[in-house]
């Protein structure tokens, strides 16, 4: 069989090694647009779930030379930092150690990278594999290849380049990020990308320069990074910031974010990123920091930064599939996430490797294989997608007395390792411990749902629903209602939401759900099938019954072709 990977960034670059893996392939073929290997943007983690994967392929996060240039294919390069150290509103630190070993044991460990090095050591392995190596299975990266079209016949697909080139496969994997051409392509009508209301300042600053930096008055940083091997948070009402070494700590990679909703720059989406001043980066952080004890050190990093980059963070509603016919999505093309929870590589790497365990298993019945992987993975990579965005303050309120007894109850994490406010739990392994090429020896029935990422256990939840709020009248008569009906109820304060061609009023639950006022804001007036999907428990969907007030009257959306 012939695989067609469309795009050769983390995502693309380790699905052809997982796809390679499988021993189902003859040959896989990996078509990038830009005309040389890069990557925007400055640093990012690879957690023990996604360094796992890694080592299973055979991609080395931690070699190469830590002084050698950008670009070089010669190895990861990682970070492993010691711990994560929180800044505080009142002025208080608190330090949390990362746990390198995780519930599964095997040392995976956490990986602070710098963009470019952890492609470049996917690079390096990919060609382990080139077609000259003589090797079964070789993969081939094509660059300056722009997907342009694609179309497909019972028995194979078949892309067009905009250079006029074509390849035909068995399969098309679209693995290109979040303004994916493949996503466009099979599926026209998808929910389009979404201003967040947040933009954010990257870049790298040389070790030298960390260790010499002062404070505008001149005096010393009130805590350097160069003094902690560390990831370094500080948290203010609307903004915050993140910093963390790289490239074996060479490089401090320095995250400043705040909640900007009237940055006309983004909001019109005139482009995801564009270079910053230095002037206009300092004033923008003293001016998000106004009143916050980090303020002075945040203005001295931001002024710098090599080279920073202000983004606007765009995200996508869940979709309700990512498989048509022959061609399935991964990674950000499938569940782009905000980089708040640190699992954007790691969840498209988790992807890789489902989906070349699901060919494993199925070998040529494409079909069951690319729907086992997406049952395996839809859920899954949907929480992290919905959680990322519940990190910023402006989106999820503190959470009520109610929220948090049923929050601990469950005792799971719900936010990262290197976030110190637990929310929720102490019990973090079913993000940390995962294996996703556990994908168990036969096509699961339906989309796997949260019972089947957690330690508790389904006959638990009847004691845990006992505490979920249930609206004090009787239900409403159910009636028909239209799509702009529920579009009408589209505030926190009126929250009315689409599940599956069903109608749910969650304005009085919204406090009291794990979500909070969040999940209201969001998806008020909205299509939210995907994201509360076919995946939960009977519990859950009886007890969303309270909650339905009507069906939709209109005709389904057109099938997508």
């Amino acid at each position: 069989m012939r695989a067609v990977v469309i795009g050769a960034g983390m995502g693309g670059l380790m699905t052809a090694l997982s796809l390679r893996q499988s021993g189902v392939f003859d040959s896989v073929e990996v078509f990038e647009q830009t005309k040389v290997p890069s990557t925007a943007g400055a640093g990012l983690n690879v957690p023990p779930n996604g360094a796992r994967l890694c080592r299973w392929l055979g991609v080395d996060l931690d070699g190469g030379d830590p002084f050698g240039p950008d670009g070089a294919i010669d190895g990861g390069r990682a970070a492993t930092l010691e711990a994560t150290r929180q800044f505080n509103a009142d002025g208080t630190v608190t330090v949390r150690p990362f746990d390198h070993v995780t519930a599964v044991g095997d040392g995976a460990g956490f990986h602070h990278m710098h963009r470019l090095d952890l492609l470049m050591c996917l690079y390096q392995r990919v060609q382990d594999f080139a077609p000259d190596r003589g090797l079964p299975c070789p993969i081939t990266v094509h660059l300056d290849h722009r997907l342009s079209g694609l179309r497909q016949s019972a028995g194979e697909v078949t892309a067009t380049f905009s250079n006029g080139h074509t390849a035909t496969g068995d399969v098309m994997v679209g693995a290109d990020g979040i303004n994916s051409v493949t996503l466009a392509l099979a599926w026209p009508d998808a929910r389009p990308k979404r201003w967040t209301e947040v933009t954010c300042f990257r870049g790298l600053i040389p070790r030298e320069v960390v260790a010499s930096l002062r404070r505008a008055d001149g005096s010393p940083l009130g805590h350097n990074p160069i003094d902690s091997f560390s990831m370094d948070r500080h948290r203010h009402d609307r903004a915050g910031a993140t910093t963390y070494w790289v490239r074996g700590g060479r490089l401090l990679n320095v995250w400043i974010s705040r909640y900007e909703p009237d940055s006309a720059a983004f909001e019109q989406e005139e482009g995801d990123w564009f270079p910053v001043g230095r002037d206009d980066i300092v004033r923008e952080v003293a001016e998000a920091f106004t009143g916050s004890p980090s303020r002075n050190d945040l203005v001295a990093l931001a002024g710098a930064m090599v080279r920073p980059t202000k983004w606007g963070l765009y995200d996508r509603d869940a979709l309700d599939t990512w498989i048509q016919g022959r061609v399935c999505l991964l990674g950000d093309a499938a569940h782009p996430m905000l980089p708040t929870f640190g699992q954007g590589a790691a969840q498209s790497f988790e992807d890789a490797a489902a989906l070349g365990c699901a060919f494993a298993l199925h070998g040529r019945d494409v079909a069951t294989a690319l729907l086992h992987y997406e049952r395996v993975r839809h859920y899954r990579a949907t929480r992290f997608q919905l959680g990322s965005k519940f990190a910023f303050e402006h989106l999820r309120p503190r959470d009520t007395a109610a929220q948090q007894t049923l929050l601990e109850k469950l005792d799971e994490r719900v936010s990262p390792a290197f976030a110190h406010d637990k929310r929720g739990g102490e019990d973090d392994s079913w993000i940390y411990a995962h294996d996703a090429r556990d994908i168990g020896p036969s096509l699961p029935p339906k989309r796997l749902g949260p019972w089947d990422f957690r330690s508790a256990t389904r006959a638990d939840y009847a004691e845990l629903s006992q505490d979920l709020w249930t609206p004090p009248g009787p239900v409403p008569t159910v009636r028909p209602m239209t799509r702009d009906e529920v579009a009408r109820h589209n505030t926190p304060d009126d929250c009315w939401i689409i599940i599956a061609g069903a109608v749910y009023d969650l304005t009085e639950w919204a406090p009291h759900h794990p979500g909070g006022a969040g999940i209201a804001r969001m998806y008020a007036g909205k299509e939210a099938t995907a994201e509360f999907g076919d995946f939960h428990s009977p519990e859950a969907v009886a007890h969303m019954a309270h909650f339905h007030i009507g069906d939709l009257a209109d005709p389904p959306p057109s099938p997508r072709p």
